[in-house]
């Protein structure tokens, strides 16, 4: 009788392992098409717009030139960026020198996109008033020559969308050598 209920309890741990594996191995094939799909196809819209919109953590408090402080208008926004950036050939960083003066109401995330493909070169996530963003990453690397950029800057009220201007400029890709 003994070597009954043995078995029994025996019978009973091996098909509670047995259940216990396969919700193991369904929970992580789950969890790796999970991390496929992200990496293939990115993070779903509202979820990288949320990231999007965070501080920008490579911006720094203060002010990259002296000038008179002016008075924004509500509903207006005044722009101090580089208008002809320039970087090394082989380099991935530009000198954007974005700064959003205290005077402004708005965070801006500022975006540079290749005006003959539309490619996103590189962008920085909200940049609030009173803050600098010096250099960007862009996303890959630029032949030697000049590149007409579309600047985007998405403005922002706290983490509320709040409007978009664009502007043109000229990146300036030159030599190792600096010509």
């Amino acid at each position: 009788m003994r070597e009954k209920i043995k078995g029994r309890v025996k019978w009973f741990c091996r098909r509670r392992f047995v259940r216990w594996m396969a919700a193991l191995c369904a929970v992580a094939a789950v969890a790796v098409s999970v991390g496929i799909y992200t990496a293939a196809f990115g993070l779903p819209a509202p979820i990288q717009a949320q990231l999007d919109i965070r501080p920008d953590s490579n911006a720094i408090c203060g002010t990259l030139h002296s000038w008179e402080a002016q008075e924004v208008e509500a509903g207006s926004f005044w722009v101090v960026i580089n208008q002809l950036p320039t970087m090394e050939e082989g380099s991935t960083e530009c000198n954007i020198e974005y700064e959003n003066p205290d005077s402004n109401r708005y965070g801006a995330r500022v975006s540079l996109y290749l005006e003959e493909t539309g490619t996103l070169l590189g962008n920085t996530t909200r940049v609030d008033p009173g803050y600098y963003v010096e250099n960007i990453s862009l996303k890959r690397e630029l032949a030697f020559g000049e590149y007409p950029v579309t600047v985007r800057l998405e403005l922002f009220d706290g983490r509320t969308p709040a409007g978009e201007m664009s502007i043109g400029i000229t990146l300036r890709v030159l030599k190792r050598n600096g010509k």
